[in-house]
């Protein structure tokens, strides 16, 4: 199946369809993180761990054990995210579960997003599936496939994304919001047709990676 090359017109036409079809659920995330915006309280990270969890299908297990990681460390996080520092998803997304250190990736781009959707765009099978397939047929920028799978990397790819198509105009989440459809009939359903890479896919968390 071909890509659609990203114009601005394909843009404007994914906002409106994706907030047609999910606009109670938007609401329901943007008024959770405006209620809760700071991460020192575990409960209210466990609420927004568990809505983005369940409303982005992230799949993610061990709930608490990745609230408490976060709200521990709250003041690296809070700072990072009100500044829009990249390495910080990365930070929440690398976390020990009985000893084993998983990677929930895409969870982690989710939950920063929410928090500041200007600074950092989401990351999912659907974008991995979309940016790699359009990487092969107009090499819109400088990256091997597991550079999308580090967060500084992926929004630098995803920034060059942006300028090389001409979309400067749209924000991240504009963006997100048409790859996410448009990268879905492409986006791989089965685990061994997922590209290699350690926890990369928050849908397949048994993959381990080394500390």
């Amino acid at each position: 199946m071909s890509l659609k090359t990203p114009t601005p017109e394909l843009v404007k036409a994914a906002c409106q369809q994706f907030d047609s079809e999910n606009a109670l659920v938007e609401q329901t995330l943007t008024e959770l993180f405006h209620l809760y915006p700071t991460n020192s309280n575990p409960s209210q990270v466990l609420l927004k761990v568990a809505a983005v969890n369940a409303l982005c299908h992230t799949s993610i297990f061990a709930l608490q054990t990745v609230a408490e990681h976060i709200s521990a460390n709250h003041v690296e996080v809070d700072a990072a995210l009100v500044a829009g520092t990249p390495e910080i998803v990365d930070t929440i997304a690398r976390i020990k579960v009985k000893g084993k250190l998983f990677n929930f990736f895409s969870f982690a781009s989710k939950y920063a997003s929410w928090h500041n959707p200007t600074a950092y765009p989401i990351y999912d099978s659907h974008v991995d599936a979309y940016l790699w397939k359009l990487q092969k047929e107009d090499h819109f920028a400088s990256f091997l496939h597991p550079d999308l799978w580090t967060y500084p990397k992926f929004l630098k790819i995803m920034t060059d994304f942006r300028s090389f198509h001409g979309l400067k105009a749209f924000s991240f989440q504009d963006i997100d919001k048409f790859l996410y459809l448009e990268g879905a009939p492409h986006a791989p359903l089965q685990a061994q047709d997922q590209p290699a890479g350690p926890g990369a896919f928050d849908y397949y968390p048994a993959e381990e990676i080394q500390a």
